[in-house]
């Protein structure tokens, strides 16, 4: 389990709290819900003269019941260090690197088969890295021959596969938009490596954001409960009272980096739709809607005539993008996205970037005093142009690097959150790269040429000059 910077205090006693992904990682958020119609057919209600009594399933029947198809997971995988030395003896002789081992413990289940072949569901961030894999089943059953489907940064899923000549238990996906505020959950997986825990508690909140920290995902729609979850359980399923799997246990956050009351999960109806993208084509398609925007603030909200600060205005539109076609203007205000009350910037992204390109979404909108609802079919997120600016500037996702060729230099404008750029924890804004693989890197064509190069190669060595005119070598993989 890795550790990441804690975001806020807590007011009065200071206390710094912060996320932890539950397999090897922390983060930090902002709140939010949203409660559906009730499900009454997970419950029965029994009218009586001393009041009414509600009856759900017992535990130990909904344990029973998913238990066999939750898998541990063991992954181990190396790591690429840089060790320090005398920059003197660098030049000559170039970086010092070792290889470093790392183990990775989570959790996962069972949630697919086809023929002899079945499909794991758990987080990303539990096998990311990692070379070898394998799962073990509630009765000890370990499969060794486990590979890797695909896998998606922007939700945290991975999907993973293996074979069994036996017939074993597949759970059973739920419905996660019909979860209520209050309503009964059980988290099951393999805390402290400790295979089989179950826990109970309630869905706390739903719609969760944790913030835009390096480790967060970018769509961030979480559940919240405060059934226990711990290091080890990132991956295992969160489970309704009929046995269902709503969600896949993601996050704690925590001041010591154990179970504090406060979990996160993966909706599963989201979870599904990245799961049946990476099994049919090995990559996730995006909705793309084509504007740059800000969230409203009071100020702005008062200048605009809003009764309170809410959505997110929009300060361009990308020209001949589906929301130029659709007619969002400049200065209009997005409120409400196919009925969903929009808080910020980083709700809208979950949302669009959680549809599929082709979708028709209605859009409402804030545009001089009147409200108006607009539909706009979506774009794919991957077809948007990766030159803008007449090809001076780059926009790589998959490694997480923007550039931008200035004063004849490459240098590097962004680092996007939670890509192979972001984790290594090296590269900076303002960085020259220099070289890519030994590629020589005078313009943005060859930046871009040598990036392509490195994602068949599935590594990168860079060479950067730092503003202060350091010179580093850093080499990560894709």
């Amino acid at each position: 389990m890795r550790k990441i910077l804690p975001l806020a205090g807590v007011a009065i006693l200071g206390v710094v709290v912060g996320i932890v992904l539950t397999a090897k990682s922390n983060l930090m958020l902002h709140l939010g819900a949203v409660p559906p119609k009730a499900d009454t057919s997970t419950y029965s209600v029994k009218e009586t003269p001393s009041g009414t009594y509600i009856t759900i399933p017992s535990f130990a029947d909904i344990a029973q019941k998913v238990l066999p198809a939750v898998v541990s997971i063991e992954a181990e995988g190396k790591q690429v260090v840089n060790l320090p030395v005398d920059p003197f003896f660098e030049f000559f002789f170039g970086p010092q690197q070792r290889i470093r081992k790392t183990r990775s413990l989570g959790s996962g289940f069972i949630f697919k088969r086809k023929g002899d072949t079945y499909y794991v569901l758990t987080n990303n961030h539990v096998i990311r890295g990692m070379d070898e894999i394998k799962v073990k089943m509630s009765d000890g059953t370990t499969f060794e021959k486990v590979e890797v489907v695909g896998t998606d940064s922007a939700t945290d899923i991975a999907v993973l596969k293996f074979k069994s000549k036996d017939k074993l238990p597949v759970v059973k996906l739920g419905d996660s938009d019909k979860l209520r505020v209050g309503d009964w959950v059980m988290a099951i997986g393999s805390p402290f490596g400790f295979s089989s825990t179950v826990t109970v508690g309630v869905i706390s909140a739903k719609h969760r954001s944790l913030g835009g920290i390096p480790e967060a995902p970018s769509i961030q729609d979480f559940l919240q409960t405060d059934a226990a979850i711990n290091p080890g359980n990132s991956g295992g399923p969160l489970v309704n009272v009929k046995g269902e799997v709503v969600g896949i246990n993601t996050a704690i956050v925590s001041p010591t980096g154990a179970y504090s009351g406060i979990g996160f999960a993966v909706p599963i109806n989201l979870a599904k739709k990245v799961a049946e993208q990476l099994i049919e084509h090995g990559k996730v398609s995006r909705g793309y809607l084509g504007i740059i925007m800000q969230n409203v603030d009071e100020n702005l909200a008062k200048a605009i005539g809003l009764k309170k600060p809410e959505g997110v205005i929009i300060a361009e539109v990308v020209k001949g993008s589906p929301a130029d076609k659709a007619g969002l203007k400049e200065g209009d205000v997005i409120v409400e996205v196919d009925g969903r009350k929009i808080k910020n910037a980083l709700t809208l992204r979950a949302i669009i970037q959680s549809k599929l390109p082709g979708e028709k979404v209605k859009i409402k909108v804030f545009r001089k005093g009147k409200y108006k609802t607009i539909t706009v079919k979506l774009g794919s997120l991957e077809s948007r142009t990766a030159f803008i600016s007449g090809g001076k500037v780059l926009v790589d996702e998959k490694v997480g690097i923007v550039a931008a060729y200035e004063d004849g230099k490459v240098v590097v404008k962004e680092v996007k959150p939670n890509t192979p750029a972001a984790r290594i924890g090296q590269i900076q804004p303002g960085d020259v790269i220099l070289k890519v693989n030994d590629r020589p890197i005078r313009n943005i064509k060859d930046l871009k040429e040598a990036l392509d190069e490195a994602k068949r190669k599935g590594s990168v060595l860079m060479l950067l000059q730092s503003k202060e005119g350091f010179k580093k070598w850093i080499g990560f993989n894709l």
